[in-house]
């Protein structure tokens, strides 16, 4: 089970489409100023909301298109930040994913990307672990886009992909996706993966910049180690709640206790992250109920018990505000 409040930075992706999420920014609830502020950091289910609505309103490949560099000139890396520009500064593919997979929580709290060899392949996935986040196709093609023209540029485009799959649906339109990857596509997939020659892992970047690549690390370890940090104490603070939380209301002195520190202590931390304690509460119980809707065996009646309601009527009535359907509807559809 994953924490809420998770972030992502907004390096320069805002300010350099501009144009397209203008329009959209206060619908998710996000302020203009963030077009003017690279290191503000943005709620990751508001991040995502905001690629979605765009894309709902103009473009529907809008994060392919972007992850690709079809709407503006310059490398894409430069969209990751401090990550990105050390993947770029890497030795060779394995110390750019090496690189890539340890520090992407630096960019975004809540993304997990991974590699190996299977089968003489190299497949590199990438997902967001935040059960929280429903709607998440423009976010998977714009990190897979990124990824793929990142990898094409630093390798001198002697590598293809041999086969490329999205965890959500099929989109109705997936020419620009067959002209992109010229491969194989996956829909309805249980990861985002790519599927490239084994070979590549030890091929060295054409990019490669050791004196860069060393100076960026020692920054990076330390902000990973920071942002590791705040996810830890919300983690704590989750793995409490979770305990409790079938007893229905849970107050932040019992939380406190638990951590073995002062309610006050407490208050201090969750006011560093920004972070409210009754909002943390809800968000939490709502996160466990579309994990256990969506993967538990148990029944509706069960899940509602769980989650601290009385009658299931509550609970239905909550999980429709929350996600814009009844838990029976929820769990009969495939998550996109």
């Amino acid at each position: 089970m994953s924490r809420l409040k998770h972030t992502v930075y907004a390096e320069a992706l805002l300010q350099r489409h501009a144009d397209i999420f203008r329009p959209h920014l206060a619908t998710v609830g996000l302020d203009e100023g963030l077009l003017e502020r690279p290191d503000a950091t943005i709620p990751l289910s508001q991040y995502n909301a905001l690629l979605e609505v765009a894309a709902a309103h103009g473009d529907a490949s809008l994060g392919l298109r972007m992850g690709l560099g079809l709407l503006c000139s310059g490398i894409n890396s430069s969209l990751l930040g401090g990550v990105g520009h050390a993947a770029r500064s890497a030795p060779d593919v394995r110390g750019m994913l090496v690189s890539a997979s340890r520090y992407i929580v630096v960019h975004a709290q809540a993304n997990e990307l991974d590699w190996c060899l299977q089968a003489g392949r190299l497949e590199i996935s990438y997902q967001i672990t935040d059960p929280s986040v429903l709607h998440r196709r423009q976010d998977a093609e714009f990190a897979i886009g990124t990824l793929y023209a990142l990898l094409r540029e630093v390798t001198g485009e002697r590598f293809a992909p041999l086969r490329v799959d999205f965890a959500h649906p099929q989109p109705v339109d997936i020419e620009l996706h067959k002209a992109a990857f010229k491969c194989p596509l996956r829909f309805d997939q249980p990861k985002n993966v790519m599927a490239w020659p084994g070979e590549m892992l030890d091929q060295p970047l054409v990019t490669a910049d050791p004196r860069l690549f060393q100076a960026l690390l020692p920054g990076l370890e330390a902000e990973r180690r920071r942002r590791l940090a705040d996810t830890d104490l919300t983690t704590r603070i989750g793995m409490v709640i979770e305990a409790n939380i079938s007893n229905g209301k849970i107050g932040i002195d019992q939380v406190a206790r638990h951590l073995c520190m002062s309610k006050r202590t407490l208050q201090r931390r969750l006011q560093e992250l920004e972070v409210e304690f009754a909002e943390l509460v809800e968000e939490i119980r709502q996160a466990l109920a579309i994990d256990l809707v969506r993967q538990s065996p148990q029944s509706l009646t069960e899940i509602a018990q769980r989650l601290g309601y009385n009658e299931a009527s509550s609970f239905t009535r909550a999980f429709r505000r929350w996600v814009g359907m009844t838990p029976r509807e929820f769990r009969q559809q495939k998550p996109e």
